[in-house]
């Protein structure tokens, strides 16, 4: 079994999808693959929200604690695929983060 300590740097997430795509064989998968696995996860987490936020919930009444939960699910999918694209690429995603949001801090949106 895979470990993630509580409190982990996003260093060990990346290590940690890397060892989980390592074990189910996904480090074959290439980077467009990855994206396009990505993208599809991206739109289920928009249907999740839809029916969090009983937009065209299909008339199934999804409870709320149901829903968050399905957020919540679709979210880890899409976050497992953004570090494994990363990954890939060799991108450090906490050093980016870092560099982008200190760069973000300076601008203004209008």
């Amino acid at each position: 079994m895979i470990e993630l300590p509580p409190g982990a740097s996003m260093k060990d997430y990346q290590r940690y999808i890397h060892e989980l795509e390592a074990m189910h064989g996904w480090l074959k998968l290439d980077l467009v693959h990855n994206c396009f696995l990505m993208g599809e996860e991206v739109g289920e987490v928009f249907k999740a929200v839809r029916r969090h936020e009983k937009l065209y919930d299909e008339g199934k009444g999804t409870p709320t604690e149901a829903a968050r939960a399905q957020v919540g699910e679709e979210l880890v999918d899409v976050f497992n695929y953004l570090v494994a694209i990363a990954n890939r690429v060799g991108v450090d995603l906490e050093e980016a983060f870092r560099q982008k949001n200190e760069r973000n801090q300076q601008r203004t949106w209008t």
